[in-house]
């Protein structure tokens, strides 16, 4: 089993030793506490990773049926009500006060 002894450096950030066996691990880690550090001690852990990519089809679109399309619905026996045929009211042109209180800068 493979031991890694973590050491902060203040320069450089972590520094590792690998070390084969666990008297070898013992033996950094005190080298580390009596430099006035605080190691850190991991284990190798062995692991498989596997990615299946399926290359299927790639660059091609489905091919759908086309489904129909829901409309507004049947039409209504009722008459369309005219709308206001009146006059647009103009804007009322405020007080015209171009005060200090006002966003727009005076002239």
């Amino acid at each position: 089993m493979e031991y890694l002894v973590w050491i902060p450096d203040e320069f450089e950030g972590w520094k590792y030793v690998e070390c084969e066996d666990l008297k070898t691990a013992q033996a950094e880690i005190l080298k580390g506490l009596m430099a006035g550090k605080e190691p850190l001690l991991t284990v190798a852990v062995p692991y498989d990773f596997n990615i299946k990519v399926k290359e299927d089809k790639i660059g091609e679109t489905q091919k759908n049926k086309a489904r129909g399309h829901k409309g507004p619905g049947a039409e209504g026996e009722g008459e369309v009500r005219p709308g206001d045929t009146g006059a647009v009211p103009k804007l009322d042109s405020g007080s015209g006060d171009s005060g200090p209180g006002d966003r727009v800068p005076s002239k």
